[in-house]
């Protein structure tokens, strides 16, 4: 019996030495942390903070790009200044056309205007407006503006983009009469700030009249195919003295859109040799018929003519029979 319990005693002492040793490191660990905590302690009470530093590896990681640095910078400049030298071409690409348009107007043509250099006293959401040219008298071009104003300049192509433009109240009736010089003046002055012309009467892909213009009618009218086919002619550098044929045919039909061509024919000597005098009769018969477009020129071409006066006009008109709507040939 003696023998059991030695050895039953010898089996015993490693594990006492074992639970021993597991004090003794949990005592030690317990006393770091507290050490660790009265030294928190101790410092927050100095009021001093506490900060995690870390460290900054300067080195460059990729040496290919310290290498290759002024490469990329280069090629980034070159980047930036070809899309702003695409930019200012493009402009500038604008502004050109712009003046070739004023130039040489068309009927449709659409002028973009800063209304704030044309007119004082606006609102301050009343900034660019939009105008039309709705006639083209000798050297007088005739807008009609924009029913609507708008605070910045990118509505103005959004009004193209969604089809404003083809309703028939978009622009106003009242005319405005400018001389070419007094428009190629609005561009200096920046009033004019882009003209566009449409391409068959579509602009970026969206049509830009109203749809009243595009109605066809079966009924025949004496000189209206002659006057049409001088439209055509017109077109043309080398057939514009077939148009004069053309609309003089037409005219002598008494259509009165053949005697306004052809009075704008002499007016501007396109075709044959200009006389003023000769327009004007031509545009007092269109008048006579009541067709308001003659009416409109007539006025326009006697206030350029000495010997013209307006009010015996009217009044001959008045005799005739021919209803007179004043605020339609109101101009500024």
């Amino acid at each position: 019996m003696a023998q059991v319990a030695v050895r039953q005693y010898e089996e015993d002492e490693p594990l006492q030495d074992v639970e021993a040793d597991q004090q003794a490191e949990e005592i030690t660990a317990e006393a770091e942390i507290k050490d660790t905590n009265d030294s928190a302690s101790a410092k927050t009470s100095e009021g001093e903070e506490i900060y995690y530093h870390y460290t900054v590896d300067t080195k460059d990681p990729d040496p290919w790009l310290k290498t290759h640095r002024y490469k990329i910078l280069a090629v980034l400049m070159a980047i930036g200044l070809a899309v702003a030298g695409n930019f200012l071409y493009g402009e500038h690409q604008k502004n050109v056309l712009t003046a070739s348009y004023v130039a040489a107007p068309k009927i449709d043509d659409l002028y973009y205007l800063d209304f704030r250099l044309m007119q004082d006293n606006l609102r301050p959401t009343e900034k660019y407006r939009m105008a039309k040219v709705s006639d083209i008298t000798g050297n007088v071009i005739t807008l009609n503006y924009s029913s609507y104003f708008y605070p910045q300049k990118h509505e103005l192509n959004e009004t193209i983009r969604y089809a404003q433009l083809r309703f028939e109240k978009f622009f106003q009736e009242k005319r405005n009469n400018f001389t070419i010089a007094e428009l190629q003046g609005m561009i200096e002055s920046g009033a004019i700030f882009l003209v566009r012309r449409p391409d068959g009467n579509m602009l970026d892909g969206n049509l830009v009249v109203p749809d009243k213009q595009f109605e066809a009618t079966s009924v025949f009218i004496p000189g209206n195919k002659e006057n049409l086919a001088g439209l055509e002619h017109l077109k043309y550098e080398t057939t514009k003295a077939l148009a004069f044929d053309e609309f003089k045919t037409s005219a002598d039909f008494g259509y009165a859109p053949g005697q306004v061509n052809l009075a704008q024919m002499y007016l501007t000597g396109t075709g044959v040799e200009k006389d003023v005098i000769e327009a004007l009769a031509w545009f007092k018969k269109g008048s006579l018929q009541g067709y308001e477009p003659a009416i409109l020129k007539y006025g326009i071409v006697c206030g350029q003519v000495e010997s013209c006066t307006i009010e015996d006009f009217y009044q001959e008109l008045v005799k005739a029979g021919v209803n007179i709507e004043f605020s339609k040939t109101a101009v500024n």
